[in-house]
């Protein structure tokens, strides 16, 4: 008989141990396996996720990304976020008739119109169940509607079988304060679906630099800051990627990109200047409307525009368009009546040409052409850079008399020039012609220097003003900034190169924005240094952590001699002393104020001639912090309707910035 063999104990212990061993290869198999799943799942790019989403129930969902805050000088937030809920569409595989069907139960539960919510759906149909040009893949999410109620959050969740495909997400949405903040130097946003055209410059450079494409609902910047910082105030968007069932509804969330905020922005305008000055602005607007005395009434008189600038900085402390409007409107649907008076509201009219508030009028269209713009001849308050040439190009010295003669005849045959009210000034010198505003001085040296050196002094002054800042952009980092216009250059070569000159010495032939006004006041103070004009001071992570200070930037220094300046001073310091058209003006500071009024005149198509207020002045006199220039269009004499709303910025930045 045989025997069996059994095997030894030694045999019996590495037969146990290869088969330990076996086992461990196989887990340690499976763990790669699924170390490699879970890599490739974390890893995976978005191109490979769009081509799940596309072939499987998988669907990549956007996250968007808050845009930066934006604060005031004083840390004061003036722009926030607000999270909010919006319906998406993951487009499902039902019929067409059944997404018609969606369509319409959606259009009933948001108050929406069908036609419009198929648009947003973007599933190929229209109303009538007709195939249309799709705008975007099916795997491509598609927002319906944003700033949902609690009630219809309710409703879409609760009755999901009537809203298939149709999910609620959280996203942030731009939150504006309830007041008017310098609404039109804030600027606002809108989505970007409707923006496309005019972000060409900041898609191409989220392109270049990688940042990920823009969503079409996403909101950017359309105007002022907004638009400017976009690039900084924009983040980084996250995404979602997530199972849906049948229904298009979302079961699993098998991974999630968290968004990163866009920087934060700290402006130079300060809260309280800025609110102060608009309040003000609108109380004077009232009072020459309808209580100022006698010939300083102007019923007219709708708008206001105001700049303060720090002289030695750039730093613009206060910067008012009035009318404003209530930047809340871009939370809901903007009608078609609402579109009407923005068109009165939204130009930022210190930079750009705004029109006349004619939103009372029984003719709207019509009446604000009867008005003047907000870029309008600078009257008077040109003078301080006319007495500058005349002294640096040798035409006067400080001490050179001129007997006014209350009107001056430059040339046979034309109109003479005339003072304000027809006043007879006696001597004057430079100092005393700046301090009362005499127009026939500024007319008798400039006709001097065109018979002298005929079209070379029209080059030439052309160059002085440029170097002011007028003429020419200011810098300001704001989108459309307007350079005026230099009509005494179309009138010296249509009509008369003596005329062109005349009436340019004293600010007739010649139209500027309020910013060029305050850039060139602040210049004068400066001792022709010009500043770029500064928004912003700052710009911080979302963490706190600086990103950037922006430093004063000097653009140039002008051509005139340092000494001249002096005189100047002198002659605008005089302009809010006794016997100064200002001499009302700044009686309550404890320092003197260097001013200049202006009334320009200017002539209206089917209205005829018409006053506009406008005032510049620095302080303190005699070492310059902060310049200021006012434009009241109809608003009359400079130093009435103009002039007390640069006491109050004046005043006001003395109360926050020089006090200790």
């Amino acid at each position: 008989m045989f025997k069996s063999k059994k095997p030894s104990p030694a045999t019996s212990d590495e037969m146990i141990f290869h088969r330990f061993h076996l086992l461990w290869l196989i887990v340690f198999l499976l763990f790669v396996a699924l170390i490699l799943r879970l890599s490739w799942v974390q890893l995976g790019g978005g191109e490979k996720y769009q081509q799940l989403a596309a072939e499987n129930n998988f669907k990549q969902i956007p996250v968007v990304a808050p845009r930066g805050k934006i604060f005031d000088a004083g840390g004061e937030l003036v722009v926030d976020n607000e999270s909010l809920f919006a319906a998406m569409y993951l487009e499902t595989d039902q019929s067409k008739e059944e997404k018609l069907e969606t369509a319409r139960n959606v259009a009933k539960a948001l108050d929406l119109s069908v036609a419009d919510v198929l648009k947003s759906m973007d599933v190929g149909l229209d109303q009538e169940g007709n195939t249309v040009p799709r705008k975007q893949p099916p795997y491509y999410p598609k927002k319906i509607k944003d700033r949902l109620t609690e009630a219809e959050v309710v409703q879409l969740s609760e009755h999901p079988s009537d809203y298939q495909g149709v999910n609620v997400f959280l996203e942030p949405l731009r939150q504006y304060r309830d007041d008017t903040f310098a609404v039109q130097t804030l600027g606002y946003v809108r989505p970007f679906a409707g923006a496309k055209s005019s972000m060409q410059k900041y898609i191409q450079a989220a392109e270049e630099d990688n940042e990920g494409g823009y969503l079409d609902w996403e909101q950017v910047g359309m105007d002022g800051v907004e638009y400017s910082y976009q690039d900084e105030l924009r983040g980084k968007h996250g995404y979602r990627l997530v199972r849906v069932n049948s229904s298009g509804r979302v079961e699993d969330v098998i991974k999630e990109v968290k968004p990163e905020p866009g920087n934060d922005l700290t402006l130079t305008l300060d809260e309280t200047m800025q609110l102060e000055t608009e309040a003000f602005a609108e109380k004077q607007l009232k009072w020459l409307q309808t209580e100022a005395p006698g010939r300083n009434r102007a019923p007219d008189a709708k708008n206001v525009y105001a700049v303060a600038m720090e002289v030695k900085t750039g730093k613009v402390r206060t910067m008012v368009s009035l009318p404003d409007y209530d930047p809340n409107i871009w939370n809901g649907p903007v009608t078609a009546e609402d579109y009407q008076d923005l068109t009165y509201t939204l130009r930022n009219g210190t930079i750009i040409e705004a029109p006349y508030d004619a939103r009372d009028a029984d003719d709207p269209e019509q009446e604000y052409q009867r008005h003047p713009m907000s870029i309008l001849p600078p009257g008077s308050t040109f003078k301080p850079l006319t007495t500058l040439v005349g002294l640096n190009e040798g035409l006067i010295s400080p001490y050179t008399t001129f007997r006014d003669p209350g009107t001056f005849y430059y040339a046979p045959a034309t109109p003479p020039v005339g003072n304000s009210g027809g006043n007879n000034y006696g001597v004057l010198n430079a100092k005393k012609a700046l301090a009362k505003s005499a127009n026939t001085y500024y007319a008798w040296m400039f006709s001097r220097w065109y018979r002298s050196e005929g079209k070379e002094s029209i080059d030439r002054f052309n160059e002085y003003t440029h170097q002011f800042g007028l003429g020419v952009p200011t810098g300001i980092p704001l989108k459309g900034e307007q350079t005026g216009t230099e009509d005494y250059l179309v009138i010296a070569e249509r009509n008369s190169g003596l005329g062109a000159m005349v009436l340019a010495s004293f600010g007739q032939a010649q139209r500027y924005s309020t910013m060029q006004l305050a850039q060139f006041t602040a210049t004068l103070a400066n001792d022709g240094k010009r500043m770029r004009p500064q928004l912003v001071e700052k710009i911080t992570a979302p963490d706190g952590k600086l990103i950037k200070t922006i430093q004063p930037e000097a653009l140039n220094e002008t051509d005139i001699d340092p000494k001249h300046f002096q005189t100047v001073k002198e002659g605008m310091t005089a302009v809010t002393q006794p016997g100064g058209t200002a001499s009302h003006l700044f009686q309550d500071l404890p320092f003197s104020v260097a001013a200049k009024t202006g009334t320009s005149e200017q002539d209206i198509p089917k209205r005829g001639r018409v006053q506009n207020s406008v005032f510049i002045a620095y302080a303190p006199a005699d070492d310059p912090e902060i310049a200021v220039a006012v434009v009241v269009p109809e608003g009359g004499y400079g130093g009435i309707a103009a002039g007390p709303i640069a006491e109050k910025m004046i005043t006001t930045y003395y109360e926050r910035y020089m006090q200790e």
